[in-house]
């Protein structure tokens, strides 16, 4: 292919055309989004009007496969970013939750230990619970015993206040009868007879007249 030539002429007037007709649309572009363009075209063209750049079929293959990737990459490059996105949203989601999990789980494990120590700080207090608690024990059982002896030996001593009364009962009323045998025995039949008047005669007197 031969060179394509630019007139210098021709390009600042197809240039100030352009220039004109951005500022006259209604959204016109500023100046830092067209800078980088116009500067790539003007180099662009200035090459291929020097000849630095030959546009042979070489050219143009490279620039239609450089344009085609270009293009697929405009139009798939939002697609795999979506895609890596998600991707590693996914990921990012997956090891939130497994670090909320662990988290969770240490924070459970904090608390058991905190448990724990509080438990040990208590363990003092419930031994000292149970040596009270023994102490009380103890002492109620030795109360009982103590209870247990006094009343054996209640029932002993009222055994044997009642055998000495028994004896002393049994005393008494052994004397009284060999007493009274002796005294029955020791009466004369003239004592008796004297007697059995002066009953008689204390009768009489004391009957009504």
């Amino acid at each position: 292919f031969p060179p394509i030539l630019y007139n210098k002429q021709w390009y600042q007037r197809r240039v100030r055309a352009d220039v004109a007709e951005v500022k006259a649309s209604k959204n016109p572009l500023s100046t830092g989004q067209t800078g980088a363009a116009v500067l790539g075209g003007s180099l662009l063209a200035t090459a291929v009007s020097k000849e630095m750049i030959v546009l042979d079929a070489d050219v143009l293959a490279g620039s239609i496969l450089f344009a085609c990737t270009y293009g697929l990459g405009k139009k798939l490059s939002p697609m795999v970013v979506d895609g890596l996105d998600k991707y590693t949203s996914n990921i990012e989601t997956t090891m939130n939750e497994g670090k909320k999990v662990q988290i969770a789980a240490y924070e459970a494990a904090i608390a058991e230990e905190k448990a724990a120590i509080e438990s040990l700080s208590l363990a003092g207090d419930i031994f000292d619970i149970k040596r009270e608690l023994v102490q009380i024990e103890l002492e109620a059982e030795y109360r009982r015993r103590v209870k247990s002896v006094h009343t054996e030996v209640k029932k002993r001593l009222d055994y044997q206040v009642e055998l000495e009364n028994a004896k002393k009962a049994f005393i008494r009323d052994h004397i009284v009868s060999w007493l009274e045998q002796e005294v029955i025995a020791s009466i004369t039949p003239e004592q008796e007879e004297a007697n059995i008047n002066q009953c008689i005669a204390s009768l009489a007197l004391l009957a009504p007249q």
